[in-house]
């Protein structure tokens, strides 16, 4: 016999090293997968500062290019100003050549022998002649005059027609500059927006895996005391009653928090964890042994249920303690007068000594 025992304590040895590296190896990879986001997560970081800074060079040429388009506009409308001045200007040209014309054309008949006749002394003659010359001449200037301003005039309205492109083809490049800055933002948004939740889901799913990893370990950890100490495996009996066990875990943690008294059974104004597990199933009108239930008792009620096949709502029985198994690897308890109610601790926090089902 000694020699058997030796075998399952090895046995139980060598199970316990595997549990405790597979548990070791499953929570390097979460890390390292969360490790890895967070690295992923510096590096767009990283490139959200390099394109803040492209921004900024963005948003200083959009506001140079504003400050063009208002200086633009200011000469612009200076123009029109010019041009019309430039078209009054041709008006009133126009108009006074039209009445030196209409005279001449009117008294276009007067000849010379006519001025000769009437002019007091040849040197009237002789201004009244340079006089009449001077007309023409002038006349003919005006029209050169006439003409060159058609021609600036047609300047302008070409200048104006260039500016006018130029204004625009400045608005539509800064209106694509800033189609291109609203993307940039966005997709930066959205970008971070979404590596957030890629991270939260990782740890999430990190926290859920190093829980089924406490399950799996203090599974297989009760399996290799079992063996080792002839305890049963594989019961699992049928529920009786309508009464959920997530629905018992649900009520009890509403207690988490709560004081712990000796002899207590209030789980309001404080109870001790035989008190505690009692008043959390009257609840549910499931009866413990008449009086008021100690952890021996416990030890007894409804049905034996063997670790292995250990669900939510279970009673844990300990020497001297007792609490209700929330189904994630913790107990629900009235754990101590300094902890008072707690949900903390792993199921295997001590030697289990019977597990049962009262519902």
């Amino acid at each position: 016999m000694p020699k058997v025992n030796r075998k399952v304590k090895v046995l139980s040895g060598v199970l316990l090293v595997t549990v405790v590296l597979g548990a070791f190896s499953g929570s390097v990879y979460a890390e390292k997968s969360i490790s890895q986001l967070e690295q992923e997560k510096a590096q767009l970081e990283d490139e959200i500062a390099e394109l803040d800074e492209e921004l900024v060079d963005i948003l200083a040429e959009i506001e140079g290019l504003e400050s063009e388009i208002s200086a633009m506009e200011a000469e612009i409308e200076e123009l029109g100003y010019e041009l019309q001045a430039a078209k009054d200007a041709e008006e009133r040209q126009y108009q006074n050549m039209k009445v030196r014309m209409k005279y001449l054309y009117e008294h276009g008949n007067e000849n010379l022998l006519t001025i000769f006749v009437e002019s007091g002394s040849i040197g009237d003659f002789i201004n009244r002649v340079e006089y009449a010359n001077a007309i023409y001449e002038y006349d003919r200037n005006l029209l050169d005059s006439y003409v060159a301003t058609q021609v600036e005039i047609e300047e302008m309205q070409t200048e104006l027609e260039s500016q006018k492109a130029v204004l625009k083809s400045e608005k539509n490049s800064l209106a694509a500059k800033k189609s291109s800055l609203n993307s940039m933002i966005a997709a930066k948004k959205k970008q971070v927006a979404n590596f957030d939740k890629q991270l939260a889901a990782a740890r999430e799913a990190a926290r859920k895996k190093a829980e089924e990893e406490a399950r799996r370990r203090a599974a297989e950890q009760a399996s290799a005391n079992a063996a080792a100490s002839g305890q049963k495996t594989g019961v699992n009996p049928a529920q009786r009653t309508n009464v959920s066990g997530a629905a018992v875990v649900s009520y009890a943690m509403q207690f988490v928090g709560n004081p712990y008294v000796w002899g207590g059974t209030s789980l309001t104004e404080g109870c001790d964890c035989s008190g505690f597990v009692q008043q959390v199933y009257k609840n549910f009108g499931i009866s413990l042994g008449a009086g008021r239930a100690t952890s021996a008792s416990m030890r007894t009620v409804g049905q034996e249920v063997s670790f292995d096949c250990l669900k939510a709502g279970d009673i844990v029985c300990y020497p001297g303690h007792v609490g209700i198994y929330t189904g994630s690897g913790t107990i629900v308890e009235a754990q101590s007068t300094r902890a008072g109610i707690t949900a903390n601790r792993s199921v295997t926090c001590r030697t289990i000594l019977a597990i049962r089902r009262v519902i």
